[in-house]
C-alpha cells in the first residue's frame, strides 16, 4: 500500500476522511449541484446489504439530509453518495444503478412510503473520462426517449465528473474542486481548508492507525483467501484451483471498492485482469 505520509485528496482512504466532514461535503454538494441544504448527516465509508444472499455497497460518502416534516418530526429528506473512482472498472454506469437501489432500499426500510421518496444523487468524481464522449461533466436523468422534454419524474440524479478536463468545465464552483483533485492546490479559502485537513490527517497518528489497520486487514483477508485457494487446488489437483480463488477474492475486493492498485499489488493480477474480473 501507499506510504501514509504520502496520502493525498485522490487516495480513497483520505478523499472518505475529508469529506466525511459535515461541512466540506455540504459545500461541495451546494456548490456542485446549485442547491440549498440546511442540515446533513454524513456517513463516511457507509456499508449496506439488505441480506445475507445480496451484494452489499461500501459507499465512499453517503450523505443524508436531516429535515423536519410539517409535524415537526425529524424525517430524511434528499439523499446524496460521492464516491471516488479512480479506476474506470468499466462497469461504473451499472454500478452508479445498483447503488441508486440500495440508497432506496436504506430509505424505505424504515416505512417510507414510495411517494416520500426524496431527491437522490449519485455523484462519481474521475480522472478520465470514462464516456469517451469529450465532456467534462456528465449529468444524467431518466427522460422519454421520443421527447427528451417529458422526465419520468424519479428524482434520481447521476453525475460524473471528470476532474482531469477541469479547465474545460463552465461553472466556477465546480472547476474549482475538480481543479484541486487535478493539481492538489487551490486559491480559495475552500480549497486551501480541505487542503489543510488532508495535512492535518497525514499528522494525526489515530487516523495513520486506522490506515495501518486497513492495510493489515487487507493483508489478512488476501493470505486467508490465497491459503483456502492453494489448498483446495492440492485437493483437486490442478493449479487452477488456487489462481480461481485468487481471482474471486481479487474481485470481492475490488467490489467492496479497495483500490485496484493494492489489490494488484496483492494479489499480482495486473490492473487490466482486475477491472475484467
Amino acid at each position: 500500500m501507499k506510504r501514509y505520509e504520502d496520502l493525498n485528496i485522490t487516495d480513497n482512504f483520505m478523499f472518505c476522511k475529508v469529506f466525511s466532514n459535515e461541512d466540506v461535503a455540504k459545500d461541495f454538494l451546494q456548490d456542485v449541484l446549485k442547491i440549498k441544504i440546511d442540515k446533513i448527516t454524513v456517513v463516511g465509508e457507509a456499508t449496506t446489504q439488505e441480506d445475507p444472499f445480496h451484494k452489499g455497497v461500501r459507499f465512499d460518502v453517503a450523505v443524508k439530509e436531516d429535515v423536519v416534516d410539517e409535524a415537526g418530526n425529524p424525517s430524511i429528506g434528499r439523499y446524496f453518495d460521492i464516491e471516488l473512482q479512480m479506476i474506470d472498472t468499466g462497469e461504473l454506469p451499472k454500478r452508479a444503478r445498483y447503488y441508486q437501489g440500495m440508497c432506496d432500499l436504506d430509505v424505505l426500510a424504515r416505512g417510507v412510503s414510495y411517494t416520500k421518496l426524496q431527491e437522490q444523487y449519485i455523484l462519481f468524481i474521475c480522472p478520465e473520462d470514462i464516456f469517451e464522449k469529450d465532456k467534462s461533466v456528465y449529468c444524467f436523468q431518466n427522460r422519454e426517449e421520443s421527447d427528451p422534454s417529458i422526465l419520468m419524474g424519479d428524482l434520481c440524479y447521476k453525475n460524473f465528473y471528470i476532474f482531469n478536463k477541469y479547465s474545460e468545465i463552465e461553472d466556477d464552483s465546480t472547476r474549482e474542486y475538480m481543479r484541486y483533485f487535478a493539481t492538489k492546490t487551490g486559491e480559495s479559502d475552500k480549497m486551501r481548508r480541505i487542503n489543510e485537513l488532508v495535512e492535518r490527517y497525514r499528522r494525526d497518528p489515530i487516523t495513520k492507525k486506522a490506515y495501518m489497520t486497513l492495510e493489515q486487514e487487507l493483508n489478512l483477508r488476501y493470505e486467508k483467501g490465497h491459503e483456502k485457494g492453494r489448498a483446495e487446488g492440492h485437493a483437486e489437483g490442478v493449479a487452477e484451483g488456487a489462481d480461481s480463488k485468487n481471482r474471486e477474492l481479487a474481485k470481492a475486493f475490488r467490489d467492496a471498492g479497495f483500490p485496484v492498485e493494492i489489490i494488484s499489488e496483492k494479489t499480482k493480477l495486473s490492473i487490466e485482469e482486475i477491472k475484467a474480473l
